[in-house]
C-alpha cells in the first residue's frame, strides 16, 4: 500500500488502536491486536523502499547545508575583512555563527550516517539507493 493511498478512515482508526494496545486495553482482543500489527507491519514492508530513500536524502541534506552555512560564513568573513579592521564586529559575529550552525549540522549528518549504516548498506545492496 503507498501512502499516497492510504485511508483516512483507516488510519485514523490504527492510530487510536495502536494508542490502546500501548494502554494494555481489555477492550481489544488478542486476534485483533494480531490483525492490526500484520496491517501495520505489511504496510512498512510494502513501503520499506520508499522509506529507506526518504531517510537517506533528509540525512544528506544535513551535509548540504551544512557545507553551505560553513562556506557562507568563511564567505562572509573574507568579504567583510575593512569593516573588521575598522572594529565593526557584527559581520565577525554573523559569519562564526554561520560557521558554527554550518560544523553542527555536519556533526549530525555524521551522527545520523554512522547510526543508520546498516540501513544505507541494505539499500545499496538492494539497489534501492
Amino acid at each position: 500500500m503507498n501512502c499516497s493511498r492510504i485511508n483516512v478512515k483507516t488510519f485514523i482508526k490504527t492510530e487510536i488502536t495502536v494508542g490502546n494496545l500501548d494502554k494494555n486495553n481489555n477492550n481489544v482482543t488478542p486476534a485483533e491486536k494480531v490483525n492490526l500489527l500484520n496491517t501495520i507491519i505489511n504496510d512498512l514492508l510494502f513501503d520499506a523502499s520508499e522509506l529507506i530513500k526518504d531517510l537517506y536524502a533528509g540525512v544528506r541534506t544535513y551535509l548540504i547545508f551544512g557545507l553551505i552555512s560553513t562556506l557562507f560564513g568563511i564567505a562572509e568573513l573574507l568579504n567583510n575583512m575593512d569593516k573588521l579592521q575598522e572594529r565593526y564586529y557584527i559581520p565577525a559575529f554573523v559569519a562564526f555563527c554561520l560557521i558554527f550552525c554550518g560544523i553542527a549540522q555536519i556533526i549530525v549528518y555524521n551522527r545520523l550516517r554512522k547510526k543508520y549504516a546498516k540501513l544505507f548498506e541494505a539499500g545499496f545492496e538492494n539497489k534501492i539507493l
